[in-house]
């Protein structure tokens, strides 16, 4: 399929810049500070642009301040209204039933938010709603859209487009959604081809990959993050990062990492996250794979990290590794690129437009632990220039990413006149 690139616009004539709410349920808290960081980077961008506005409103489950419930008893501890770098984040309740909340889930987070966006309005009006994944939050956004009579933009990252949608129960939904949506907004070809499949117009999808902040990450010496970290000066050092899910192949890369060991006995892989929002752990299938291989004196699992530590664990390292089964613009490859790390990942998603340059790593041919064992053996011999790899990034930074963005508000709110006042 063609799918249609975002491409720079005439400066907008109207008074006022464009005013986008910005409607996602992963979007970072106190409570849950690195959940959808990568949303909230591209919206703190979008937002700093001087042709453009944002409110966020991020809906939340509803579940009772009961500490028995570990897995969701942070979701009590939301407050309702927050200020994240410098965002107002509305967090309205909905209710969401377990294993059968997935049947009405977006039709709950649209009641829930009904008051909240009236309330906005009545303060500012907003040109168009902003939604992030596709289901549960873009079908939601859809029907607030409709009640509101704003055009609606909806960003696919992944699974949202490429799993929820082989689900009868909301397959539905999902393709209503995007044919609905003014814009679509897709992270990877791949997500983009799939919303077509799906239905929607080619025409009405921009391919946008997630980016990275260029100025965090990079320019660190490897040596004294070691130090800092505590980590030896005189072992070559792989690092991982990601929340503790099957998909991201931690398994495969400890599996890897046993026959590396045989010829490479000094190195060392770190394994960087926690586990997920929903209380999806893969913990102890991991270490019992590095138990099983003797590997405990070669693996570290550093457990959740604050996102304002991650740049000195990439510095600290030698190569980055990325066994996913599914993805679509995976940031901490971004990241670690943007460090000056190479990186050794699958063909998944966006990967292989990333890696496409041959001098910022290698794709694998497929997910398996002999396909990275061939590839980072392949990376450790090679004397890659890390400071060329942080140079390449910067067309990938999110103020060039947050500018694409901002020129698709810019087109839809020019299409649709009648939504501004």
């Amino acid at each position: 399929m063609t799918v249609v690139k975002t491409t720079a616009l005439a400066p907008d004539t109207e008074a006022r810049p464009v005013r986008a709410l910005v409607f996602s349920s992963t979007f970072p808290s106190k409570v849950q500070p690195i959940h959808g960081v990568f949303v909230k980077e591209r919206i703190r961008h979008v937002a700093a642009l001087p042709d453009c506005q944002v409110e966020v409103v991020s809906p939340v489950p509803y579940f009772p301040p009961l500490r028995m419930f570990q897995r969701w008893y942070p979701l009590s501890q939301y407050g309702r209204i927050e200020v994240i770098d410098g965002m107002t984040v509305h967090r309205p309740r909905y209710f969401l039933l377990p294993k059968f909340g997935k049947y009405f889930h977006a039709r709950s987070m649209a009641r829930s938010a009904r008051a909240t966006l009236r309330a906005i309005q009545e303060q500012a009006d907003f040109d168009l709603i902003d939604a992030h994944f596709v289901y549960p939050d873009g079908a939601a956004a859809m029907y607030l859209a409709r009640q509101c009579g704003k055009p609606l933009v909806i960003t696919g990252r992944g699974e949202d487009v490429l799993t929820s949608s082989k689900d009868p129960a909301l397959r539905d939904e999902i393709c209503e959604a995007l044919r609905s949506a003014n814009q679509l907004i897709a992270v990877s070809d791949e997500i983009a081809e799939a919303m077509a499949r799906l239905g929607a117009d080619e025409k009405k999808i921009a391919v946008v990959p997630n980016g990275v902040d260029t100025e965090r990450f990079g320019g660190l010496d490897r040596n004294a993050s070691r130090r800092a970290l505590n980590l030896p000066q005189d072992r070559r050092i792989i690092i991982s990062v990601g929340y503790l899910l099957e998909r991201k192949g931690y398994h495969l890369l400890v599996d890897a990492l046993a026959e590396l060991r045989k010829q490479n006995p000094d190195l060392l892989l770190l394994i960087v996250g926690g586990v997920a929002r929903w209380g999806q752990d893969y913990t102890a299938q991991i270490r019992a794979r590095i138990a099983a291989h003797g590997l405990e004196d070669h693996v570290r699992m550093t457990g959740a990290l604050p996102p304002e530590e991650l740049p000195q664990w990439y510095a600290a390292a030698d190569l980055f590794a990325l066994l996913t089964s599914r993805e679509g613009c995976p940031n901490a490859l971004l990241e670690a690129l943007a460090s000056g790390l190479p990186a050794v990942a699958t063909p998944i998603g966006q990967i292989p437009a990333v890696l496409a340059d041959r001098d910022l790593g290698i794709v694998l041919p497929d997910r398996s632990a002999a396909s990275a064992v061939h590839g980072i053996e392949t990376a450790l011999r090679r004397d890659w220039d890390r400071l060329l790899i942080r140079r390449r990034m910067e067309r990938r930074s999110w103020r060039a990413t947050a500018r694409q963005v901002g020129d698709v508000f810019t087109r839809v709110v020019r299409n649709a006149p009648s939504s501004r006042s």
